[in-house]
């Protein structure tokens, strides 16, 4: 993977976390109706298919270069890259929560949050059950933490069928992905394509894309997306999928009601990554570093804090700003607030990370020399 190509990578997936940030700011609760287009273009069930692709992409490349470390250390890896956020910002943001709540319930009423901190709630967040099957649990005000209990059971159906053994990787992965639920399922598509987008990466068969080719390929799923939202293509596959469904079946199914449209977008959003790979292929060599590059890794080595804690942080703010909601110095403060406390957060939080890491992975190291001493001591 080419250090430009690894760059732009993290541009889309910076991006993807601004449109989530951009279409909760866009709440009536919270701007009024000045923004209501982004909410009418779900630009954050669009940023989040476009994580799931990125995810995908990124865990397959990663569990091929370490393999021979065995599933143990891909879990530690993968465990410690969703905890390190994760866990403090389940406590942080049931603070967060409690403070803002008791200033303006009716803010927090939309979200069902009416107080106080929820044990099951914690417990769901902290083990990635939130979502399993048809249960739905979401802690506090925190409305994107839907999409860790959809990840978690990506990574853990991807690890069983990557490192079982080949007569049992079918039955590992169809096990995990029974306890996992047919909600999770539903939106596995854009994951699973992801997979496919770094084989076809793996495989070197970019190289010989034409440049035309990759040009193509690389803007014309952007063009076919534009044109599906003008057309509104995204809620005319979910009035379908609701006129099979009914509107009980769509109420089951929760953040998965869009399935149709993410599986559409999870391809365009491959093919666009494809492009952008083969027109990146064989610069390595000739690539010299960007200016941007410090301030782009830096703003995407934050990306998942800004994901995950900017929605409390924008009822919490909202709930102790004065003012009116169309007041646009009112407006600026919801949208700059979630962002700065965001990376404030990533700072003990994700860019931690490593240290987690480390420690979890010597728990598997220490876990793997007890048979071997036990062994040697009898």
């Amino acid at each position: 993977m080419s250090r430009s190509f690894s760059l732009y990578l993290d541009v889309l997936r910076l991006g993807a976390a601004v449109m989530v940030l951009l279409a909760h700011w866009a709440f009536p609760r919270f701007t009024g109706e000045d923004h209501l287009w982004m909410r009418y273009h779900d630009l954050g069930g669009d940023g989040v298919v476009i994580f799931f692709v990125l995810s995908g992409m990124l865990i397959t490349y990663a569990a091929e270069n370490r393999r021979s470390e065995g599933a143990a250390m891909f879990a530690a890896d993968r465990l410690s890259r969703l905890w390190s956020v994760a866990l403090p910002a389940l406590g942080f943001c049931f603070v967060l929560d409690m403070i803002g709540q008791a200033a303006s319930p009716a803010l927090y009423a939309p979200v069902g949050y009416e107080g106080g901190i929820s044990v099951q709630e914690l417990a769901a967040g902290a083990t990635f059950t939130n979502q399993i099957w048809f249960f739905s649990s979401q802690p506090g005000s925190n409305g994107p933490y839907w999409s860790l209990g959809y990840e978690a059971w990506y990574y853990a159906i991807f690890a069983g069928f990557f490192f079982a053994p080949r007569q049992w990787r079918y039955w590992v992965a169809g096990g995990l992905a029974l306890i996992a639920g047919p909600k999770i399922w539903l939106l596995a598509p854009s994951w699973i394509m992801g997979v496919f987008v770094w084989r076809c990466m793996a495989s070197g068969r970019l190289s010989d894309v034409s440049r035309p080719a990759a040009l193509a390929l690389t803007f014309a799923p952007v063009v076919i997306y534009f044109f599906a939202h003008t057309g509104s293509l995204h809620w005319i596959l979910k009035a379908e999928t609701q006129a099979i469904l009914g509107a009980d079946g769509m109420a089951m199914i929760g953040p998965s009601d869009t399935f149709a449209w993410s599986a559409v977008l999870g391809l365009l959003t491959s093919l666009h990554i494809l492009g952008a790979a083969a027109l990146f292929a064989g610069t390595a060599a000739r690539e010299q570093a960007s200016r941007f590059e410090p301030a782009i890794r830096w703003l995407a080595g934050g990306s998942f804090a800004l994901y995950l804690i900017h929605f409390p942080v924008m009822h919490f703010a909202g709930a102790l700003l004065p003012g009116d909601v169309h007041e646009a110095w009112r407006q600026g403060l919801l949208l700059a607030l979630p962002c700065i406390i965001a990376y404030a957060f990533a700072e003990i939080s994700e860019r931690r990370r490593p240290a987690l890491r480390n420690a979890l992975r010597a728990l598997v190291q220490r876990s793997r020399l007890r048979p071997a001493r036990r062994a040697q001591g009898a």
